[in-house]
């Protein structure tokens, strides 16, 4: 009887170390399908921080004014530069379109910090860590850069409107105009 004692332990011990490994193995892939199902869902998270740690509740946002995200490739991108200075000094009749900017860029901040210097952009610039909001917009152009783009933002925070692509001699500005009915505006 002792015997069978043991073989019916041994057994009991097998199967529960039996159902933890398939409960691991269930719970990994539960969360490994997680994980690829919010990469699918694209769009903006409710709430960013801006490089100056404030908190920027985009739903709010949105049910407000307009909002359009100026990505960036790299902070050392030139021609990224001068497409927010292009915007900047034609504030005056963007306000009147009920507009508001949010630039998206990858890292670091101290260089994201420089380029707010360079630009004067009076908006505030959002760091895309691992490029997670770029990547769930399929705007990557590698694991480091962002595709230039410039995106309108519906009250569900998705792109409601989108002008991919820039370079010195296009910049996507009288395409963003005319969607925005903004007269007198390049």
């Amino acid at each position: 009887m002792r015997c069978s004692a043991r073989k019916k332990e041994i057994y009991m011990e097998k199967r529960a170390n039996n159902v933890k490994r398939t409960s691991r193995l269930l719970l990994s892939i539960l969360l490994t399908v997680v994980l690829c199902l919010s990469s699918l869902v694209a769009g903006f998270p409710d709430k960013l921080t801006d490089t100056d740690g404030a908190i920027i509740d985009l739903k709010e946002l949105v049910s407000k004014k307009r909002v359009i995200v100026i990505t960036i490739k790299t902070p050392e991108c030139p021609v990224c530069q001068h497409q927010l200075i292009r915007i900047k000094e034609k504030l005056n009749i963007l306000v009147a379109c009920n507009v508001t900017f949010l630039v998206l860029s990858p890292g670091p901040v101290d260089k994201i910090e420089k380029v707010k210097l360079n630009t004067k952009f009076p908006f505030p610039f959002i760091m895309d860590n691992n490029l997670e909001i770029s990547k769930s917009l399929d705007l990557t152009i590698d694991e480091f850069q962002i595709l230039p783009s410039i995106l309108i933002l519906n009250e569900k925070l998705e792109i409601e409107w989108e002008q991919r692509g820039r370079n010195a001699i296009f910049f996507g500005d009288p395409e963003l105009m005319k969607v925005l009915k903004c007269s007198s505006w390049i």
